[in-house]
Order: structure tokens, then C-alpha cells, then sequence
């Protein structure tokens, strides 16, 4: 189960890539969270979002990974819950802020 974790903690740290694929076309501040109007009404900087979600998304792997190996669990989708969360929200914030 261990391949598991690291597989995925793997994945969640390649969005990194899907963000440094479109660092040019980031804005400087990356909108995060928007009113009910559709405008930003918080920001965070494109450094923290380009390294900051994936490193939090494979944290939370690793701490969610052991949790299912003390379990038991051998549902092997589990493992792979956060990375799958990890890239949608990668390419959440990427279609939100271009």
C-alpha cells in the first residue's frame, strides 16, 4: 500500500507542472475564492498557488495514505482520492484565473 502513497503524492506534486506550464499567463496575484457576482474577492500570490496546492495536496495524501494503512482499507481508489482532487483543482484555479 505504501506504492500507493507515493503514486500518489507523485501525482499531486506534477500539478506543479500543469501550473508551470501557464506561469506566463498567471496573473501576478491568482484569484481564489470569488463573491456571488463571479468577482475576486480574494487573492493569493502566483508562487504560493503554483507551489503551495500541490505541496498541501501530497501532505494530505501522506497523512490520509497512512490513515487508510492503519485501517486496512484495501479499497485502492482510496488511496488515489486526494491526487484526483489535486488535479481538478489545479485545473480549477488555472480556468478561473486565465
Amino acid at each position: 500500500m505504501k506504492k500507493h502513497i507515493i503514486v500518489g503524492s507523485l501525482i499531486c506534486v506534477a500539478t506543479v507542472l500543469i501550473f508551470l506550464v501557464f506561469w506566463g499567463k498567471l496573473p501576478t496575484d491568482v484569484p481564489i475564492h470569488f463573491d456571488s457576482s463571479g468577482n475576486a474577492n480574494s487573492t493569493l500570490p502566483k508562487a504560493v498557488v503554483v507551489f503551495g496546492i500541490p505541496a498541501i495536496c501530497a501532505i494530505l495524501n501522506v497523512f490520509s495514505g497512512f490513515s487508510l494503512m492503519k485501517k486496512k482499507d484495501e479499497r485502492t481508489f482510496m488511496y488515489y482520492l486526494v491526487p484526483a482532487i489535486s488535479v481538478v483543482v489545479a485545473a480549477v484555479v488555472l480556468v478561473l484565473a486565465l
